[in-house]
């Protein structure tokens, strides 16, 4: 009864995966009405069916479907990595780079001072502070794909939110090495963690994406290359979760060497829009239906220091920075309110932290779990409100 004759994907979890694309198309319709991003109608509409809200989609439910979000977060880090061409780099690399660093270590300055003078730990501050650094890409591509935005300040933001994630990850790593060496594990495999980390994404991803290069000059078409390319994002994905790492770098990785290196990635990434669209529905009403409503209360303190702090962190970084490099006054008046964004990664890390530490990563999963409600509901607002600032957004989507 459970499930249709020949296959073994459960009924309920057809019935989830086309009730959450069905119903996320309404929650972008009725955003569009009201002129916010759709993502926002994406993640509210995900949490008043998921378990925080009617509970039409369960926890057991979401687990279920685990692998649409995985094949849409792999697709959307692709595209985020393919805004990583080296002609932008040779013009504005240096700029992009000190812009990143400064945003990156402004948000985890101010947030690991927080947490000290709070009283928590120096493993907790650092931990805290390092996942401070990162940005959800999902939702900043999303909002600047809606309103078709181009300009300074999408090129930079684009670009930075995709060195951030890098740094972020690279940067957990290494704080992980020192929680670990700190916590009494021997100094070799607390350093081994963090080189197969780095080493295992570039060799997957730079594989991937110089096979999906290869690819393209025996194709006989463009959907044959996209099918290719998802393939490829799974194949990545699978592979860096068979070997225990994190399957984020792995396919960004793959989508900057794609860009760099294919001919026709221009019109790919155009063909590939298309096809990711129903994933990306999915991806953001799954993400609202799995928001943990019932940790707001239980914010306190370090909390509201960790919401406050990491926003200021990255909009000051931004803002000093870019003067003396010379980015355009739009960069810095703008790029830093786009960064507010936090999901998917700064998750991972925080259950990360928990599957180690329990003691203070409870703590650590409390926060980032009450927090990114918070992030994900003004995020895509603030992306917003800096691409029309900036005089950037092409055209304004009908309602």
């Amino acid at each position: 009864m459970g499930h249709i004759p020949g296959s073994s994907i459960g009924f309920n979890q057809l019935l989830y995966i086309g009730l959450v694309i069905l119903m996320g198309t309404i929650g972008g319709k009725l955003a569009r009405k009201i002129h916010v991003p759709q993502v926002t109608g994406y993640l509210l509409m995900g949490l008043v069916i998921g378990p925080s809200g009617l509970n039409i989609l369960t926890r057991d439910g979401l687990a279920g479907v685990r692998l649409v979000n995985d094949i849409a977060l792999g697709l959307i880090l692709f595209a985020i990595g393919g805004v990583v061409h080296l002609s932008k780099f040779r013009l504005i690399g240096r700029k992009l780079l000190f812009l990143t660093l400064a945003e990156s270590a402004g948000a985890f300055l101010l947030v690991s001072i927080a947490t000290l003078i709070l009283g928590g730990s120096l493993p907790l501050a650092i931990l805290l502070g390092v996942i401070a650094v990162a940005t959800a890409p999902a939702a900043t591509l999303l909002v600047i794909r809606e309103y078709n935005s181009r300009g300074p300040v999408t090129d930079y933001l684009l670009a930075i939110v995709a060195l951030n994630n890098l740094i972020c990850i690279i940067l957990f790593s290494l704080a992980f090495a020192g929680v670990h060496i700190s916590q009494g594990m021997p100094l070799l495999p607390a350093l081994l963690n963090p080189v197969k980390e780095i080493v295992g994404a570039v060799v997957i991803g730079g594989l991937v994406g110089a096979g999906l290069s290869y690819w393209e000059n025996h194709i006989d078409d463009l959907p044959e290359m996209l099918m290719a390319i998802i393939g490829g994002v799974l194949v990545s994905t699978g592979a860096a979760i068979t070997i225990g790492i994190s399957p984020l770098l792995p396919a960004m990785i793959a989508g900057a060497v794609t860009a760099n290196f294919s001919q026709m990635h221009r019109l790919v990434y155009i063909e590939l829009r298309q096809a990711e669209q129903p994933f990306y529905i999915a991806f953001f009403v799954l993400s609202g239906a799995a928001l943990h409503i019932e940790y707001l209360p239980q914010l306190g303190l370090l909390g509201v220091a960790y919401l406050i702090f990491r926003v200021v962190g990255k909009y000051l970084g931004i803002y000093l920075a870019a003067k003396p490099l010379g980015a355009p006054q739009q960069v810095r008046s703008c790029v830093g309110l786009a960064l507010v964004p936090q999901a998917g990664v700064a998750i991972g890390l925080a259950r990360a932290t928990v599957q180690a530490y329990p003691e203070f990563g409870m703590v650590v999963q409390q926060i980032i779990l009450a927090t990114v409600i918070i992030y994900e509901s003004i995020g895509p607002l603030m992306t917003r409100w800096a691409i029309f600032h900036a005089g950037e957004v092409q055209k304004e989507v009908k309602s």
